[in-house]
């Protein structure tokens, strides 16, 4: 008497018993039928008439919706038919801050499943399991999401005033001998996130551009002195209308020599003598002791310490006082 065996969900069968279920069944034909599950070879037989779910579910063949079968569960079993089953696998599933999510995956690696998933990594993204692993049933399965924001803004550096002290100018004078420029800096700011949340900040400032800080020399020499007419103490013994243009000639030298300063007064030495003392209301006290190319007749060059006391004088007619001694 021949027999035949069924793998793992089968039982022994004689023939015998076979061709009396035949005749209880209608004499229903014998199907031989492969069944592959998760790349497992069964090899089974049946002489019902019944259809592939049937078939698996008799065999103690457990599938759930989420399993691959082919052909369709409600295909009808023929003779030599190839039943191939793949069994769905449960994993966890955390995208970022999303909460994890349980569900059932048919694909092969991680890396296929984020694709049915449609979950796309970004650059800065990181996975808890590489994407070439195998899925396995209870996997966990997290996506932590990393990002950089990073933002960019100029400021403005000021320029820092200093200020130092110059014998070159009398007391209240305050020259400004280098203007102040500010500068320019880049603040670089970047925001990192995990999932969503800041969580830290770092900021980086580049110099562009140097301020340049402002120079004031601050005067320090005694004022010249300033005269009224009604002092008693001054003679003059003579009076000229001239032309008087100011100047400034920090750091140059007189014709005579000496150092250039408030109070040298350029003359034509044909109409005022150099060394003549002599007082100029609006200026005060004063000494011929320079000239000039262009300064011929009644004209006269007012020297001062800076180029903006020159400019706020700037050209006027002016009254000069040739001063002698008092008797």
């Amino acid at each position: 008497m021949q027999k035949f065996r069924r793998t793992k969900y089968g039982v022994m069968v004689t023939s015998a018993a076979l061709v009396a279920l035949g005749l209880t069944t209608g004499m229903a034909s014998y199907k031989s039928v492969d069944v592959v599950v998760d790349g497992h070879v069964l090899q089974e037989g049946t002489y019902a008439g019944e259809t592939v779910a049937q078939f698996l579910a008799q065999e103690g063949i457990h599938i759930t919706d989420y399993d691959l079968v082919e052909p369709a569960r409600a295909t009808l079993l023929q003779n030599g038919m190839k039943i191939v089953v793949r069994k769905a696998k449960q994993v966890v599933f955390r995208d970022g801050a999303n909460p994890p999510v349980t569900m059932h995956t048919l694909a092969n690696t991680v890396r296929e499943f984020l694709a049915q998933a449609h979950v796309r990594l970004g650059p800065n993204d990181k996975l808890n399991v590489p994407l070439d692993e195998k899925i396995k049933p209870g996997m966990d399965i997290v996506v932590t999401k990393l990002q950089t924001v990073v933002e960019t803004q100029k400021e403005v550096i000021p320029y820092v005033v200093e200020r130092r002290s110059s014998s070159q100018y009398p007391a209240g004078d305050d020259v400004v001998v280098r203007t102040g420029e500010n500068g320019m800096a880049l603040i670089t700011t970047q925001r990192h996130y995990i999932n969503g949340k800041l969580v830290y900040t770092r900021q980086t400032k580049k110099v562009l551009q140097r301020p340049i800080n402002e120079i004031i020399d601050v005067g320090t020499a005694p004022q010249a002195p300033v005269m009224s007419r009604s002092d008693a103490s001054l003679v003059a013994n003579e009076v000229l209308t001239v032309v008087a243009t100011a100047y400034a000639n920090p750091g140059g030298y007189t014709a005579t020599g000496a150092p250039a300063g408030y109070g040298d007064v350029a003359v034509d030495p044909s109409v005022i003598p150099l060394g003549t003392k002599l007082y100029i209301p609006g200026y005060g006290f004063a000494v011929a002791n320079d000239t000039g190319s262009a300064i011929q007749g009644y004209r006269i060059d007012l020297c001062f310490n800076s180029v903006p006391q020159a400019i706020d004088f700037g050209r006027q007619m002016v009254k000069v006082y040739i001063l002698g001694s008092s008797s």
